[in-house]
């Protein structure tokens, strides 16, 4: 390719004269004498011929293109067609993917369907169960109607009965404590009723509340231990109508008759026996009631054991913080004592002290009682069961 397109020296200098000559000799045998048959004139200056390399060059030069062409083409369309090969892969990578996807989304519908189903049939059951609830629902509606029209003489008749428990247990125990909590428990039950007509119960229920929380604290210990210190010294107590004894005195002229005979203190001695034997015999003393020389001496123990019946009495009558039977027991017991006991005995003055410090005490303890809510409940239900 290199030597067929190099130019010979001759040709690129076309006025040397050598050139000229060598080209005209050599023209000469190929014209064929066509040279000399001008006469002679001297022939005008043509380009010379290309030498044969060079028309070969010419000549292989669009063969050099159509092979550069053509391999740009072959280059070419192996290129274009690495592009469609990986173009037709990825397409079908693609279809592959696009073909395990539709499986999948038909699996998923199909496990859709499955729950759909599933689902459909949970709420017809569920359907039917609301259908049971409210068939149960409108049962239980009419039966709340039925009730509630006699709900509030429901209410009534229980706190009622609170109420009468209450008082019973306060009269019988003396428990504050627990009738309160009663009281407010069926205070409680009536404000959630929200009935107006039982308003006037609520209040009677308020006042005895607030009696209950007044009544003071009793000191039961103390008057329960004075009165125990009573009942103990009944016992020792001497009657009226028992006998002194009194220890005869002893004879002023004994030492002075001593150095008398001997049948002469006998007469003395026996004398002084009979003396004393009258005196014990004949005793003068007044006495306001007449019914009192009527109890033998034997019979104090029967007159004793009553009075401490009595004074067991009180005490329970204390427990139960019944200030009226107390203070009826104690004076009872002060006329008893009044009357049969020896008034000029200091252990009586102590025992009267005594009952009356117990007297004075049970009348703090005092309950007040139920009566106001048990008869605003009793005008409520005659309100009711008038046509």
């Amino acid at each position: 390719m290199t030597t067929d397109n190099r130019v010979p020296e001759s040709s690129q200098n076309p006025s040397a004269p050598s050139g000229a000559a060598a080209s005209n000799s050599t023209a000469s045998p190929a014209s064929g004498g066509a040279t000399y048959g001008t006469a002679g004139a001297a022939p005008a200056w043509q380009p010379p011929e290309p030498p044969h390399k060079r028309r070969g060059t010419g000549a292989a030069l669009p063969w050099l293109l159509f092979v550069l062409v053509s391999a740009g083409a072959g280059i070419g369309g192996w290129s274009l067609n690495q592009k469609l090969d990986r173009v037709q892969q990825e397409m079908a990578r693609r279809q592959q993917a696009g073909d395990a996807q539709v499986m999948q989304a038909q699996v998923r519908t199909a496990q859709a369907l499955d729950n759909q189903r599933d689902l459909q049939n949970r709420l017809t059951a569920l359907e039917g169960r609301v259908a049971d609830s409210r068939s149960q629902q409108a049962a239980l509606e009419q039966l709340y109607q039925e009730l509630a029209h006699n709900r509030d003489e429901w209410v009534l008749a229980e706190t009622e009965q609170i109420v009468t428990s209450a008082n019973q247990q306060l009269q019988l125990t003396g428990n504050v404590r627990g009738a309160l909590i009663a009281l407010e428990g069926a205070d409680a039950r009536l404000a959630r009723t929200g009935a107006p007509q039982l308003a006037g119960v609520r209040d009677a229920l308020k006042k005895d509340i607030d009696r209950l929380k007044a009544v003071p604290a009793a000191d039961l210990p103390q008057l329960t231990g004075k009165l125990d210190q009573a009942i103990a010294m009944i016992d020792t107590l001497p009657l009226q109508a028992e006998e002194q004894r009194v220890a005869p005195k002893a004879d002023a002229s004994g030492p002075a008759g001593a150095g008398e005979t001997g049948w002469v203190a006998t007469w003395h001695r026996l004398s002084s026996e009979m003396l004393g034997s009258l005196k014990q015999l004949v005793q003068v003393r007044r006495l306001d009631d007449p019914d009192v020389m009527l109890v033998a001496p034997e019979q104090g123990a029967f007159l004793r054991a009553n009075l401490k019946l009595r004074l067991l009495n009180a005490r329970l009558a204390l427990l139960a913080r019944n200030a009226s039977a107390v203070h009826g027991d104690v004076v009872v017991a002060q006329a008893a004592l009044d009357k049969y006991f020896d008034g000029k005995s200091r252990r009586i003055a102590a025992v009267k002290t005594l009952l009356d410090q117990i007297d004075a005490g049970a009348r703090t303890i005092e309950l007040p009682t139920l009566d106001a809510s048990l008869t605003a409940i009793g005008q409520v239900k005659d309100v009711k069961d008038k046509p």
